[in-house]
């Protein structure tokens, strides 16, 4: 993946804290999602922001998983702020 554009790093921090009131978590995860390699080899310049979010104690895609709505509202505004800017 091609380095993050400093531009795309400050909004997402910026509606990070707005919306949550404290810093952007920014996790390299190394293949887990198995497009992602797909599309940055198509797109090789392409800026990508894949986020999720899930509750403590939660077990990601199975029986357990767990969603706060509070949550979901809050990635949703910053989802919409970062595709909403300009680069």
């Amino acid at each position: 993946m091609p380095k993050m554009d400093e531009t795309l790093e400050k909004i997402i921090v910026k509606s990070a804290k707005k919306y949550f009131g404290g810093k952007a978590l920014f996790i390299g995860e190394g293949g887990s999602i198995g497009v992602i390699p797909m599309l940055a080899k198509a797109f090789p310049e392409a800026q990508f922001f894949i986020s999720g979010i899930s509750g403590p104690g939660s077990n990601e895609h199975g029986p357990n998983e767990s969603l706060y709505i509070s949550a979901a509202k809050k990635i949703t505004c910053c989802l919409a702020e970062i595709i909403s800017f300009n680069l």
